[in-house]
């Protein structure tokens, strides 16, 4: 490999992972990527000095939360699309599609909020008493815990097929407190 290293399949082999981890985690686009890339072509002690701090400081980065906030962010894009897909659909005439979709959003926003405050026992709970006892734990205040409680019976009718007891202006009132919630929450 050049600049006198004597360990070179070594070296390779740890440029190969480096190289690979760091592309994973941030994209071939990244600063990250291009200045491993250009490190490992340089092919010196200093280049791989440098190489290396890169994959420390990638070590803190996710020891400190880095992966946590990405994978908070892709969940927040997708609730987006999820939201956006519900209006557009809600707009279309087509509630009970919207409905379906607003309350999945509700109730994984629900139990990941409780999950994020040390309520692992929410998991596999109603959504109405996941909502209670995040208002027990102080998690949310009485008015969002009444209006959870209001989307309930919508909730119940989306995900049991009972369209008839699906409104469309019960879906909109969902789809107005959806992304203050989620905001809110950061879920």
């Amino acid at each position: 490999m050049g600049g006198g290293f004597k360990d070179t399949v070594g070296l390779e082999s740890w440029y190969t992972e480096a190289i690979t981890t760091v592309q994973s985690i941030y994209g071939s686009k990244s600063v990250h990527y291009q200045r491993i890339i250009n490190s490992f072509n340089e092919r010196h002690m200093q280049a791989l000095e440098q190489a290396e701090g890169l994959i420390v400081g990638t070590k803190a980065n996710i020891e400190g939360g880095f992966l946590d906030d990405l994978r908070t962010l892709v969940l927040l894009d997708i609730k987006g699309d999820f939201l956006d897909s519900a209006r557009k659909l809600l707009d279309e005439g087509q509630k009970d599609p919207a409905a379906v979709l607003a309350t999945i959003v509700l109730e994984d926003s629900l139990k990941r909020l409780a999950g994020r405050s040390g309520m692992g026992d929410a998991q596999g709970k109603e959504m109405g008493l996941v909502a209670a006892l995040l208002l027990r734990e102080s998690v949310i205040e009485k008015s969002t815990n009444q209006s959870i409680q209001s989307f309930k019976n919508l909730r119940n009718a989306a995900l049991h097929a009972q369209w008839h007891e699906v409104s469309g202006e019960s879906v909109s009132l969902l789809l107005a407190f959806l992304p203050m919630f989620i905001e809110k929450h950061g879920i």
